[in-house]
């Protein structure tokens, strides 16, 4: 009886762990970057890491990488290190920054990988 339930037990393990290999996995679905924030008051509640489209102007440029977005609902600090764009051209100007959430000790920024004016 005992060499009857291991082998039960041994069989059940096999399929089960097959049936878990073959299943799709769900962990990209909990990917916050596939969700995206459109405005800051959005971007300023999402998580980390959390896929950003704003429409909105720069207000000032703060320094060489870093310049204050704003829209109708906030103000948002981008940091464009990797975005190409003429800091000074696109002051006041309306823009579209795409880009993602990071988070400073008491901030939420946003780290821009594109800034394209209108």
């Amino acid at each position: 009886m005992k060499r009857f339930t291991l082998a039960l037990m041994l069989v059940f393990t096999v399929f089960l762990t097959a049936a878990f290999a073959a299943a799709p996995t769900f962990a990209g679905a909990f990917r916050s970057h596939d969700t995206k924030a459109r405005t800051v008051a959005e971007a300023k509640a999402s998580s980390v890491d959390t896929g950003v489209a704003l429409h909105g102007r720069i207000v000032k440029v703060i320094n060489d990488n870093s310049v204050l977005f704003s829209d109708n609902t906030g103000e948002l600090l981008v940091h464009m290190q990797n975005a190409e764009a003429n800091k000074a051209a696109i002051t006041n100007a309306d823009v579209d920054v795409n880009g993602k959430i990071v988070s400073d000790l008491m901030y939420t920024e946003v780290q821009a990988d594109s800034v394209t004016t209108r």
